[in-house]
């Protein structure tokens, strides 16, 4: 064979190898790339579900009030005369009977004084009738009337003392002063209030429209410091404060460490009822244009219903109407969803 039939059987070999790669080439390119859209009208878009169930929801509403000691009682002024000294002040711990003020005595000095005087003086004859009684030159008929006009004496100046000097009325914390040294309160104005804090009461000023939610012996929980602190409704009032036109409910909380004190305004999360409800996550309501709704997967395909939602608790939403129980609730992917839409339910 020559070098010349060589090269043609060559490049003829060489023609046929490029023109069969070619023709693979063009095939391969001739397959088209699905898109996005495509895959999805084929497979479905991917949704996770989950089926809309029955469950006992609690109706947790948020209410806010001020903090009360739950036994208070109030120190008054017997005088109206210019306040001398004030030893407590709010946050102080005190024992019944302990001085909590004292006042100047400017009122009635001449009465005061004659009392002082008539005192001493009643001291010094009945000391000396105590004398003359003891060598027999006294009856102990008029030694008993002496004595006792001086224990009336010495009886009127304590009493008279005693309106100088403000007592705690009974042990505990001292959460109201409501006066300062110098200053001269009325007779029988509150100077002091003292509370009983191993248990205080959170008072709610609650509408006419909410009081139905409330039930004696309902919890409720205050967030306190990253600590859940739990109480009870311990009062449901039959009729609204005649001046603020609410309905001043009471929940009583044990306070240990005292950590809620009078005169704190505090928010506190109430259960005020359970119902047996069908529910569904709150991711899978959406909220839109004043609408509530939920998409289901109805025979493989994305459908749009209008719900009523009800109670609602931190996870999950009680539906009143819109959907059924055991429909096959969408939780993500909602927002990419057309109605009818082929729907791929993701494990």
């Amino acid at each position: 064979m020559t070098l010349s039939l060589k090269y043609t059987i060559s490049l003829a070999a060489l023609s046929l190898i490029l023109a069969a790669c070619s023709s693979q080439d063009e095939k391969q390119t001739d397959k088209k790339v699905q898109t996005m859209e495509e895959i999805h009208a084929e497979k479905g878009k991917p949704t996770h579900v989950v089926l809309a169930s029955k469950m006992n929801l609690a109706d947790i509403r948020k209410f806010s009030g001020s903090v009360e000691g739950i036994q208070q009682t109030h120190a008054e002024a017997k005088m109206s005369d210019p306040i001398k000294t004030i030893k407590v002040g709010i946050g102080s711990f005190v024992q019944k009977d302990q001085v909590l003020a004292e006042f100047f005595y400017t009122g009635d000095n001449t009465a005061y004084q004659q009392t002082e005087e008539q005192v001493k003086l009643l001291e010094s004859s009945t000391q000396r009738l105590r004398e003359v009684y003891a060598k027999g030159g006294l009856s102990q008929q008029n030694l008993d009337e002496a004595e006792t006009q001086l224990r009336i004496a010495k009886l009127s100046l304590e009493t008279a003392r005693r309106k100088t000097i403000v007592l705690a009325p009974a042990s505990g914390v001292i959460t109201e002063v409501r006066f300062k040294e110098g200053e001269v309160p009325s007779v029988g104005a509150t100077l002091f209030t003292v509370a009983k804090l191993d248990q205080v009461i959170l008072k709610l000023p609650i509408t006419s429209q909410d009081i139905g939610l409330f039930k004696k012996g309902a919890t409720a929980t205050v967030h306190l410091n990253g600590e859940d602190l739990k109480g009870k409704v311990s009062m449901v009032p039959l009729a609204a404060d005649a001046s603020t036109r609410f309905f001043p409910v009471e929940i009583t909380f044990n306070n240990k460490g005292h950590k809620l004190l009078p005169g704190m305004f505090i928010t506190t999360e109430v259960n005020a009822k359970s119902i047996d409800a069908v529910a569904v996550p709150n991711d899978a309501i959406i909220y839109k244009n004043g609408l509530n709704t939920v998409w289901v997967v109805q025979n493989g395909k994305a459908v749009r219903k209008i719900v009523t939602p009800g109670v609602s608790n931190q996870n999950y939403t009680q539906i009143i109407s819109g959907i059924a129980l055991s429909d096959s609730v969408m939780l993500d992917g909602m927002s990419k969803m057309n109605e009818g839409d082929k729907v791929l339910i993701v494990d």
